[in-house]
């Protein structure tokens, strides 16, 4: 999963958005990239094959397993081709996306995070969903989680068809961990419900690497800082909304989740200013026992060959809370001014038969959202996901707001308000006072919606 900025802050209405759209598209740089599909070419022409246009914004392996994915499909369904189109990750992706909705030449079918809904489809960029269409192809509300389908959902519209989830989860290494002897009889991590355990548990690992016990790389990356503050956050108890004038949440909870942060960082089990990259590199080395990461890092990880185990982040703070940070990639469908419904069709069977064909997807260590495959024995066999993809029943995505978001501009202002308090150069209160005035200016100033 790559981290860039996102459009600006606010919902967005079709005719808002075009206005202020171009110069941004030009400043981001976007590059677009056509996947070639094997059964795409002339035989499309002679055949008359309907093309599907699909643009998503997934490179590396889950570009990879994408495209296996659409290749199957594409082979199954004998009326239609899916043919991709990959954007940069971040502003470039969901700039263009929007651009297209709103001047009239909107792509078929869209991935677009879940967290990112509310700034899009309240303003006619998506059109909505009927579950009741996918009954023909199996597909029901019934095969998706319960914190996945609410948030499918903007105003009790579905705007979204989840592919996935992917949570903020621990990975750690067996072996390490067997040596340091902080193993249950099953194999899995002793629990840990305090700080002080927790970091009891991460000295013993570090007795065996000599060097760290935990791995968590943050600097410079407001993304994977905000995902582990969200999950700690959430764990509390806590949530966050809007009036219009001001952000409303727990300030309490907000410096606890925060100086839990500052005190994992700066004790001895940890390097307190960790790069992403640091943080990867030491454990898969084996000089951590554990690391806090998104399963996005599954593939790495396997690839270097290590003992490798994973569980969710374990609730340290007496709540009896079970959440951890999670978004999902899910399936949208740009406005169409003139829709082709037997394109739209097409799309319908297209998502269904993706999600059917989602344990491709789950090798990439996200979790299907389409849960007959979760329940598989196929999916079983996937070590360590299944581990961890009960995160699925109870992952806490961002707060819904237009502003709020992977990638959003809003969330990388969030890591530089608190990036020096984690670096042990500022304080948790003076990190909580910039972040409420810079999330308060982003409610003031966020954009209505427009039809």
């Amino acid at each position: 999963m790559q981290r860039t900025p996102s459009p600006p802050a606010g919902g967005l209405g079709r005719r808002t958005f075009l206005l202020g759209a171009l110069g941004a598209l030009g400043a981001a740089g976007a590059t677009v990239g056509v996947v070639a599909d094997p059964l795409a070419g002339p035989a499309d022409a002679a055949t008359r094959r309907m093309q599907l246009q699909f643009w998503h914004l997934l490179g590396g392996a889950d570009g990879e397993n994408m495209n296996t994915i659409l290749g199957r499909v594409n082979r199954i369904d004998p009326k239609a081709t899916v043919r991709q189109t990959v954007l940069a990750w971040g502003t470039p992706y969901y700039t263009k996306l929007a651009m297209a909705a709103a001047g009239g030449r909107p792509p078929d079918l869209a991935i677009s995070h879940l967290s990112r809904l509310e700034g899009y489809a309240p303003g006619g960029l998506f059109d909505e969903w009927d579950i009741s269409r996918f009954a023909k192809y199996g597909i029901s509300a019934d095969d998706f989680t319960k914190p996945t389908f609410k948030r499918m959902h903007v105003n009790g519209k579905l705007y979204a068809i989840a592919l996935d989830s992917h949570s903020f989860v621990r990975f750690f290494n067996h072996d390490i961990a067997k040596k340091a002897g902080v193993l249950a009889a099953d194999g899995t991590l002793q629990p840990t419900t305090t700080v002080a355990e927790f970091l009891d548990q991460a000295k013993a690992m570090k007795s065996v690497t000599g060097k760290l016990g935990l791995s968590y790389g943050y600097l410079g990356d407001p993304a994977n800082m905000w995902r582990l503050f969200w999950t700690f956050y959430s764990q509390l108890g806590a949530t966050m909304s809007a009036t219009k004038s001001k952000l409303v949440f727990d300030r309490s909870a907000f410096s606890e989740a925060l100086g839990t942060m500052k005190k994992l960082l700066s004790s001895s089990v940890s390097e307190q200013q960790a790069s992403d990259g640091f943080s990867f590199s030491t454990f898969t080395a084996k000089q951590s026992g554990e690391m806090f990461t998104g399963v996005w890092d599954l593939s790495g990880l396997k690839a270097s060959g290590i003992a490798l185990d994973a569980s969710p982040i374990p609730n340290l703070f007496g709540t009896g809370i079970d959440a951890v940070w999670g978004d999902s990639h899910s399936f949208v469908l740009p406005h169409q001014d003139d829709l082709d419904e037997a394109r739209r069709e097409a799309s319908y069977q297209a998502v269904a038969l993706v999600l059917k064909n989602s344990l491709t997807w789950a090798k990439g260590g996200h979790t299907p959202a389409y849960q007959p495959v979760v329940h598989s024995s196929a999916f079983s066999k996937l070590e360590p996901n299944g581990h961890y993809a009960k995160t699925a029943t109870f992952l806490h995505y961002d707060p819904q707001l237009a502003f709020a978001g992977s990638g959003s501009n809003w969330q990388n202002d969030f890591g530089q308000t608190v990036q020096s308090a984690l670096m042990g150069a500022g304080s948790v209160k003076a990190a909580r006072d910039e972040f409420t005035s810079m999330s308060n200016q982003y409610v003031q100033h966020a954009v209505p919606t427009d039809d």
